[in-house]
């Protein structure tokens, strides 16, 4: 469409909402609200998902909870400590409550998140929407169409 300007503001704001919910994790190891502890996670695009991954070492499924609404993921569960005995000199693995809120993008399929435990790390593969029209085309999902011939009888 000649003449026509798109507005690139909403999807700014939803791409810096995304972001700042990244960045939004104190960087101390002290506790905040009803919070213990923050797990580490990193997040990549892939183009055609979004993968978080987070540290959660010593954890089982039944450990964690998985959530979201509209518009964030959530993760919370609890890392008991663990005590052999004796008397603790050192304490630096966090343990406790932990709760992790993140701004899904605009672009997600919140609806379809697929989760997968292993070494310790929970990996979340949330698909990408696809966009209506790239390049002025409508997006067509390719597919194998079968032939019939038809033979008379």
């Amino acid at each position: 469409m000649k003449g026509c300007k798109m507005n690139t503001q909403e999807s700014n704001t939803d791409r810096d909402l995304f972001r700042a919910s990244l960045n939004a994790v104190p960087a101390c190891q002290r506790r905040v609200a009803d919070t213990d502890w923050f797990p580490a996670v990193d997040v990549s695009d892939t183009g055609e998902e979004y993968l978080f991954e987070f540290d959660l070492p010593g954890l089982k499924l039944e450990d964690i909870q998985i959530s979201r609404d509209d518009a964030a993921l959530y993760l919370n569960g609890e890392r008991r400590t663990r005590r052999c005995g004796g008397k603790s000199l050192r304490a630096e693995r966090p343990a406790g409550v932990f709760v992790r809120r993140l701004v899904l993008p605009a672009d997600a399929c919140g609806d379809q998140i697929h989760a997968i435990l292993q070494d310790g790390v929970l990996e979340l593969h949330v698909p990408r929407k696809l966009p209506p029209v790239e390049n002025g085309k409508s997006n067509i999902i390719p597919f194998e169409e079968t032939h019939y011939e038809h033979t008379p009888s």
